[in-house]
């Protein structure tokens, strides 16, 4: 009857006969006090929780955030990456910092130049003979110009499809920004100028006459003709991005398609099957249960990742041995005068000793391996396998099905690349896959918590130093505000990619190699969003901005009204530095370096290039790349109706992006495992993402700025477009292809080419002995 009455205190009857049974109740806290310790019996003692742990990890976390807090010193986060506020003279720090990047980029390429005439190898797949800078200068340029000329087959031949995608986006946002620009800085620009020159009693400069933050001077029937005209642009630049968008994922599918279509056997015929039930953890229990399932023809074989620790070691070992006599030998022979003979040859057959050993415990250990995969030793067999089909209609069929009730056993997936294959990985059990991926997740969290207040405590000892060194030197404070205060931001965000990229290494668990920049992507680019775009709104810590942003979601329009116009400014100086960082990217100077290195120890040029190969590929990699681009579309598209200005100069960074991207991926690079276009439709889902942010913003914007609220509400009617154009895009199936093409390949296909095997290198008997060179070990 007590446990009635709380659980309905409405019911008058209900409360009455409780109150009865409890005469010496003072009322409804007692009652719930004394049904509180009823519960707390029916709680084994064991899982109770006492109120003193309660309040101690309240209090723990209470000093947390004041540790967050203090170290912030009630500072916005803007503040101390150097994101500085709109004031006069922006113009003219605008023009000087666009004069020292442009120097700096003409300075960069003529390095570029030299460098790339005394060291082709660094700067080109295939170099050539150009004997002087002036020579290289003409080639290098020449080979940016036929970029664009090049054919879409030619560049993914070279580059790989992502190469190919690469290009596209920066061709995609040097499309939009022109068209934005034609409306946006062609009419509302001038309109804007018209208005506060005629009828704006205040004297502002030229970037707030004609933008958005300028608009407190104007009469009201002026005020509600630019604000009605701006509701406008913002359907017209949903509407533009959605058309554009579209038409640019429909050639991404031709592309595609085509790419599925040349996928060569075992990869086009094999699935990757996960969460491995302990019957089918063998070799031969796999192909027996789809053969049961697709008929024993339509299999070719199964394989089940092994659990190989202690093979790798010895395999490791062995090469490092063989490393050694291979080099001893190679003394010997030089120093025969100097050394006598029986110690050349002791020496010699000491470590040809110790290479046979090791190639005999090698291949007893693939024996038992061999051996405990038979018998399904659950201690060597992985719960994760490949099983290959017959052809490309049966492994397509064979892609769709839920094969068990429990829906999180058997899970296939078509396979990545066999070269690009993390067995280790695969061989994890799927607690231990759980586990990694919940620590990974809460780095991730932490990264976001401790930036900031990381960042202050760095600023609090350098910037007194800084400005104590600038205090009477006006011109080159006026360069520091509009260059380095962008480069702080640059610089930290720099950093950004290896850690992001350690945390997805050692912690989660990867099939693949490219799959850990697809995952540095997302991050990145989140991280980008939230410390480079939304970093403005930030006041205190992330932790104070999350929870006023989920006690009140409807005040967010609000919060982007009046934190992110007054820093446009900022974000064009951001955007024109980045054009600088790209040609800079030109000098390739960390493959530079390597290749030096490799030629000062005696290596031949082919040999030091291949030592210095690939760049960096937790900042330069293909996820890092496509994440920077896609945070300048987005900024290009959130400040577009706030500072149209911004148009202009993120036009010319995707330009300058077309030459130097197109020059690294199609001549200097190496070619990378290639995810099919994968990058691209992420990168096109953070587009959306920045459109999204843009209408929020300019529906805040109105409400602040008129007094009604319809222009407000057409602006948020561009929500219903942009979902519509989402869900467009998103039912365009890409990542496999339709059945019918599926079919005309295998009924066309002659003879089927094939790279690769979906086997551990180091259990391969007759390539064991190579483990150290993958491409090796897996070429077909």
């Amino acid at each position: 009857e007590n446990s009635s009455g709380f659980l309905s205190p409405g019911n008058a009857t209900v409360n009455h006969t409780a109150l009865d049974v409890t005469e010496n109740s003072t009322g409804l806290a007692s009652e719930v006090e004394q049904a509180d310790a009823t519960l707390l019996k029916l709680v084994p003692q064991e899982n109770q929780t006492t109120p003193q742990e309660h309040q101690d990890a309240a209090d723990s976390l209470n000093s947390f955030e004041n540790m967050l807090a203090s170290s912030m010193g009630n500072q916005s986060t803007s503040g101390l990456v150097g994101v500085s506020k709109n004031s006069e003279g922006d113009f003219q720090t605008m023009r000087t910092a666009g004069v020292f990047n442009l120097g700096m980029s003409l300075i960069a390429f003529l390095v570029f130049s030299v460098f790339r005439a005394f060291f082709p190898a660094v700067y080109s797949a295939e170099p050539e003979q150009d004997t002087t800078p002036m020579l290289a200068l003409r080639s290098g340029l020449a080979r940016m110009c036929h970029v664009h000329a090049m054919e879409d087959t030619e560049v993914v031949a070279r580059a790989g499809l992502d190469g190919l995608m690469l290009l596209e986006f920066m061709r995609l946002g040097r499309q939009l920004a022109l068209v934005w620009g034609i409306v946006i800085v062609g009419m509302l620009c001038p309109l804007h100028f018209y208005l506060h020159s005629q009828f704006s009693g205040h004297q502002f400069e030229l970037l707030s006459m004609t933008s958005f933050n300028g608009l407190s001077g104007l009469p009201h029937q002026q005020l509600t003709l630019l604000l009605w005209s701006h509701a406008a642009t913002v359907w017209f630049v949903v509407l533009a991005a959605g058309r554009f968008v579209y038409q640019a994922q429909l050639r991404f599918l031709e592309h595609r398609f085509t790419w599925l279509k040349k996928i060569p056997a075992p990869r086009a015929t094999t699935l990757m099957v996960e969460n491995l039930p302990e019957d089918c953890r063998s070799d031969e229990a796999l192909r027996m249960y789809f053969a049961r399932l697709f008929s024993p023809e339509a299999i070719q074989k199964a394989y089940v990742v092994r659990r190989t620790d202690y093979l790798c070691k010895l395999v490791n070992d062995m090469e490092s041995a063989s490393y050694n006599l291979n080099l001893e030998e190679a003394r010997s022979a030089n120093s025969w005068r100097s050394c006598p003979p029986c110690t050349r040859e002791c020496k010699v057959e000491e470590f040809r000793r110790r290479v046979e050993d090791l190639q005999a415990a090698v291949v007893k250990e693939q024996q038992r391996i061999e051996e405990a995969v038979k018998r399904t030793d659950l201690n060597v067999c992985g719960c994760s396998g490949f099983v290959t089909f017959n052809s490309r209609r049966m492994c397509m069929l064979a892609l769709s099905p839920q094969y068990r009730a429990d829906a999180t056993q058997l899970v296939v997936a078509m396979p990545p690349d066999p070269e690009d294959v993390i067995y280790r990985d695969l061989a994890k059990d799927p607690q231990v896959q759980a586990g990694g991926n919940l620590t990974a997740a809460a780095l991730l969290l932490l990264i976001f918590v401790i930036w900031a207040p990381l960042i202050a405590t760095f600023l609090d000892r350098v910037e007194p130093v800084l400005l104590g060194t600038l205090k009477n030197q006006p011109e080159l404070q006026q360069l520091v505000q509009g260059v380095m205060s962008t480069g702080v931001l640059k610089v930290f965000m720099g950093f950004l990619p290896t850690v992001l990229m350690a945390i997805i290494n050692n912690v989660l668990t990867l099939k693949a190699g490219t799959w850990a920049q697809l995952k540095l992507q997302d991050w990145y680019f989140a991280f980008q969003v939230v410390f480079v775009l939304l970093v403005t709104t930030i006041v205190g810590t992330f932790l104070n901005v999350l929870e006023k942003m989920l006690a009140h979601p409807g005040e967010i329009i609000y919060l982007l009204a009046d934190a992110l116009p007054g820093f446009s400014n900022f974000y064009i100086n951001y955007i024109m530095l980045s054009c600088f960082l790209q040609v800079f990217d030109l000098l390739r100077t960390a493959p530079l370096a390597k290749y030096i290195f490799h030629r000062l120890r005696g290596a031949d040029p082919e040999e030091a290039r291949a030592q210095s190969e690939p760049e960096d590929q937790d900042s330069d990699g293909m996820g890092a790349r496509m994440a920077k681009v896609a945070i300048h579309l987005v900024v290009c598209v959130v400040f577009a109706s706030c500072c149209p200005v911004i148009l202009v100069v993120a036009w010319l960074y995707f330009a300058v992006g077309c030459f130097t991207f197109g020059y690294l991926v199609i001549f200097a690079e190496t070619k990378k495992p290639d995810m099919g276009g994968a990058f691209w439709v992420k990168g096109l889902r953070h587009l959306f993402l920045g459109l999204g942010i843009y209408v929020l913003l300019m529906v805040g914007l109105l409400s602040r700025a008129s007094l009604s609220r319809e222009p407000a509400v057409l602006a948020a009617g561009a929500l219903v477009p942009l979902g519509l154009g989402y869900l467009r895009f998103s039912l365009l199936s890409w990542e496999a292809l339709p059945f019918e093409a599926v079919a005309e390949v295998d009924l066309t296909e002659q003879r089927r080419h094939r790279i690769g095997e979906y086997r551990q290198p180091e259990c391969t008997k007759d390539r064991a002995f190579h483990h150290g060179h993958k491409k090796t070990d897996t070429a077909g």
